[in-house]
């Protein structure tokens, strides 16, 4: 497994399961250049990238506007669209925050591949550090004697454009090249002596795949099975302010706000109101909800109210010398009696012809004597 083969691998590979994207490399060239001609191999044109190397030995690469724009296009529509000429605009850090993970990922898995151990250390170790912008103030970090310059001139999406990358990368220094097998022998001791991670170190060391929904959108089935490559949907509705992490297997798992940090895509959870969820119940949430404090109910058998508190009147004649006095009644009416003319005749009433008679009750001489009784 050769370098250039390497490269070639993996160039497929990744743009494959990164950006769902066919990219294949038509030539890889390599030459070797010295340290002060590194300036003139690159284009200012390009996206400029300064990579960190192992033993603080920097490295760089450069990307053509046209694999930089195929690359958004890809991640930004799912398509990429034939070059439609002209200048090509200025280089950003949006740029070179998207294009990152493609150049990492790269050169992580180029690394991997080669059977020569030169060929493994010239790439192994090597990631993404800052973009530059112009090719002097890129060779200004590069300090080392002799680089090795990688041209890949790459096939994007089966011939819709043409497109290059560029490394440059410091030769292994002579000592290394000279004796792998010590080097390794150093490395396998250091892993040696170094502890093993713990489950919660190996858990937060994984790769995560975080997907987020700006938008959703609702189409009859019959429309979404006429979709065709090249239509257009309406996404008015996507904000970056609500964008939603989506469970792995669907629906919401938290909501937050998209954007950048430190020239990567970040995104800020925004935590959900706990109020909107939990119920306040407990005396101590009143505060909280502005709620007065609520009466008691009467119990059941009693009055809603207790009555006043009753005041022990008191009759004597000290008592009566207290009271307050009374209100003078004298100018209330009199009654006038006299006249009874008025009133109706009592012959309606019924008659009680129908009563018992008296001389029918029995006798009561048989009735026993009780004085007997009584003096006993």
């Amino acid at each position: 497994m050769t370098l250039a083969k390497s490269l070639r691998l993996g160039l497929a590979k990744v743009a494959d399961e990164l950006f769902d994207l066919a990219l294949a490399a038509l030539a890889i060239r390599v030459a070797e250049v010295a340290g002060d001609e590194v300036q003139d191999q690159f284009d200012a044109q390009h996206l400029l990238f300064l990579l960190d190397g192992p033993d603080g030995r920097p490295a760089a690469a450069a990307l053509d506007p046209l694999l930089v724009g195929a690359l958004i296009q890809q991640q930004t529509m799912a398509q990429v669209l034939p070059d439609a000429g002209g200048d090509p605009r200025p280089m950003t850090d949006t740029d070179a925050a998207i294009t990152a993970p493609f150049v990492n990922a790269l050169i992580s898995r180029a690394a991997a591949l080669p059977d020569a151990p030169t060929d493994k250390r010239l790439l192994a170790g090597y990631a993404f550090g800052s973009r530059v912008d112009t090719p002097r103030l890129l060779s200004l970090a590069l300090e080392a004697q002799a680089y090795r310059l990688i041209t890949l001139t790459v096939d994007i999406a089966g011939g819709l454009r043409q497109g290059q990358i560029l490394f440059c990368m410091p030769e292994p220094d002579d000592a290394t090249a000279q004796h792998p097998t010590a080097q390794e022998g150093q490395e396998a001791a250091s892993r040696a002596e170094q502890r093993p991670a713990t489950l919660s170190e190996s858990v937060l060391a994984l790769d995560v795949a975080l997907d987020i929904a700006l938008a959703r959108l609702r189409m009859p089935l019959a429309k979404l099975g006429r979709l065709q490559v090249g239509d257009l949907l309406d996404l008015n509705g996507a904000r970056f302010d609500r964008a939603e992490v989506l469970r792995p297997g669907g629906g919401t798992l938290a909501r937050g706000m998209l954007g950048q940090l430190d020239g990567c895509r970040a995104l800020r959870i925004v935590p959900a109101k706990p109020a909107a969820q939990t119920p306040r119940r407990r005396a101590s949430d009143r505060a909280e909800l502005d709620q007065r404090e609520p009466e008691p109910l009467p119990q059941a058998g009693m009055p809603a109210s207790e009555p006043p508190e009753m005041q022990a009147l008191d009759v004597s004649p000290a008592g009566a010398d207290a009271m307050p006095d009374l209100p003078d009644l004298s100018d209330l009416p009199e009654l006038d009696l006299s006249d009874m003319s008025d009133l109706p005749e009592l012959d309606d009433l019924p008659g009680f012809d129908d009563l018992p008679d008296l001389d029918d009750l029995p006798e009561l001489d048989d009735l026993p004597d009780l004085s007997e009784r009584k003096a006993g």
